[in-house]
């Protein structure tokens, strides 16, 4: 492949295990529940938390944002079979979990109107603050760009460290450089006392292990292969507001 090739073009030759390394995890018994757990944590806990934010989903309920995600995690993730239900729905694992904190929204709402039905016979009748509907593009918006950029601050974690243990930073550095700053190859050929070419080879690979490990996640979100060329090139059009 030459270094003139796009280096975020999704690799062909990545491989497909991916698709189901959760449902590989849920088969392993507790231990790979809970590797699986924790990805899932990991990956999503922020771009909800944005969400619940951003449409007022949180103040429905008076709870803060970040604790009204986890104790929606804590509750649906202490079912064992919550995930595994997840791979026989056909939708993607962010869909489901936003469809998921929807539903849990629901019940705490049941929950607050029937402790306040015990406090008087008019108490209970009091209107808690309405739910923002999941439904509409503006809301999508809000989730589908928290998530990407969840996803390419896990993706490039996982690119930075991999280069730190071989001892290969500045070739991040490089990356950043060109890629998100737009400094010209020479420039930065200059600063590392390096060829235009040389630059441009590093970081060219440097782009290579990104997409990949942004291709792991799309494909663990339970993405199709056709899907994930458009999605990566959408994703990286907010590269820039990720810092490392």
């Amino acid at each position: 492949m030459s270094a003139t090739s796009d280096p975020l073009t999704p690799s062909r030759s990545f491989p497909e295990t991916q698709t189901i390394w959760i449902s590989d995890r849920l088969s392993e018994g507790e231990a790979g529940i809970m590797l699986a757990n924790g990805y899932v944590m990991e990956s999503y806990v922020r771009p909800l938390s944005i969400y619940c934010s951003k449409i007022g989903l949180a103040r429905s309920v008076r709870i803060d944002a970040d604790d009204l995600v986890h104790g929606f995690f804590a509750n649906r993730l202490s079912n064992s079979e919550y995930l595994k239900s997840w791979l026989t729905s056909g939708l993607r694992l962010r869909q489901w979990l936003r469809n998921g904190l929807h539903f849990y929204v629901h019940e705490l709402r049941r929950q607050n109107a029937a402790q306040l039905g015990k406090l008087g016979p008019h108490i209970g009748d009091q209107a808690l603050p309405e739910e923002v509907p999941s439904e509409g593009a503006a809301h999508d918006h809000e989730f589908e760009r928290a998530w990407a950029l969840a996803a390419l601050d896990l993706a490039m974690k996982e690119t930075k460290e991999g280069l730190e243990k071989r001892n290969r930073r500045d070739e991040w550095e490089m990356f950043w450089s060109h890629h998100v700053e737009g400094v010209p190859h020479a420039i930065v050929g200059e600063r590392f006392q390096l060829s235009t070419a040389q630059v441009a080879q590093r970081t060219f690979a440097v782009g290579a292990q990104l997409r990949d490990a942004l291709y792991g996640i799309l494909r663990k979100d339970g993405a199709l292969g056709s899907e994930i060329d458009v999605e990566i090139r959408s994703m990286m059009e907010v590269l820039h507001e990720i810092r490392p």
